[in-house]
């Protein structure tokens, strides 16, 4: 019943700001509903298996970016994902200065909540630190609601806003292709942990599908309505369980970081923008300091090229994933 009552306030929420006109409103309305109700008191919950459907059906329909035009665009990557780095440096050394600083957070927690990705590699690493580990949760889950809150409006009103695209729809025996491919691809990946794997692989095993033309078309809108509110839902259900006042203690300086981190990425996809000649939209998402699979997501439900954002993306958190040790030196307890 939990997972029922979960769902049918994300398709309340998706379908509210879907009618408003708003960019990727079944994915942002559905998690800004479900964070209101488990705000209010409701228990509601996501499993990780039915995140898992929604992450391979939308993955399957990703693919169909993965296209000759689109691989024409590689060589100006090297590029973009040396700015990418720099972005990311600028973001840590900012933030935690910022919170150090500004709001007194012991270097610990400044540090750990100024990394902008690596969620699983963050916390592993902050639970076995000097830092307060509620901060850092906190601040790192708002980090990814606000970006996938803000973002669709920030791009609604630039001056190229994202533009309605409506795909051709895929016949049922090349549905049926793609579906096998994308689950192929996305429990490969999984199973060699990959981060965001299920999501990268299904967009990439249904991909070489589309680039070979061996399938053409993207799923039912249904089923990518279903996947995005069930992605939406799982985001705001993160939040069950914790203590209202203690968001709020944190809000302010976590904000504060967000915002800086949001500034810092827009900079630097600008300049990447005008040097590569690529979109400076597709550019900002590629650089935004948000989660892999939700940025991934937005990045389709924004008809922008989700292999270009993901692939930047997966950059960004593996080399996060091997720098963060680094970065946290001396932090641990007993350090």
């Amino acid at each position: 019943m939990r997972v029922a009552e979960t769902l049918a306030i994300g398709v309340a929420g998706g379908g509210l700001l879907e009618l408003a006109g708003m960019p990727a409103g079944w994915l942002c309305g559905s998690m800004i509903a479900v964070i209101v109700a488990v705000f209010a008191g409701r228990p509601l919950k996501i499993p990780d298996r039915l995140r898992s459907v929604a992450f391979i059906l939308l993955g399957a329909s990703m693919g169909a970016v993965l296209s000759p035009e689109m691989l024409g665009k590689l060589e100006k990557w090297p590029l973009s994902i040396i700015l990418l780095a720099l972005s990311v440096i600028a973001t840590m050394v900012v933030g935690t200065q910022y919170l150090a600083r500004r709001h007194n957070w012991d270097s610990a927690s400044a540090r750990l909540s100024s990394v902008p990705g690596a969620l699983s590699a963050v916390l592993a690493i902050a639970s076995d630190s000097r830092g307060d580990l509620m901060r850092i949760t906190v601040s790192q889950t708002l980090r990814q609601i606000v970006l996938v809150s803000l973002v669709p409006v920030l791009l609604l009103v630039s001056p190229a806003p994202p533009e309605k695209v409506h795909a051709a729809l895929a016949g049922p025996g090349d549905i049926f292709l793609m579906l096998a491919a994308a689950c192929a691809g996305g429990l490969a990946c999984a199973r060699l942990r990959i981060p965001g794997g299920l999501l990268l692989g299904a967009l990439l095993g249904s991909g070489i599908l589309h680039a070979t033309g061996m399938v053409s078309g993207v799923l039912p809108g249904a089923a990518l309505i279903a996947a995005y509110v069930i992605v939406g839902s799982a985001i705001g259900a993160r939040l069950r369980g914790t203590d209202p006042m203690a968001i709020v203690a944190v809000l302010r300086p976590a904000m504060g970081s967000i915002a800086a981190a949001i500034v810092i990425a827009a900079i630097f996809a600008a300049l990447a923008s005008f040097l590569t000649g690529l979109p400076f939209n597709e550019v900002w998402l590629a650089f935004a300091p948000g989660g892999v699979e939700a940025m991934t997501v937005l990045a389709f439900a924004l008809n922008l090229d989700p292999g270009f954002v993901s692939g930047h993306h997966l950059i960004r958190l593996v080399g996060l994933m091997l720098l963060s040790p680094l970065w946290t030196a001396g932090l641990r307890r007993g350090d």
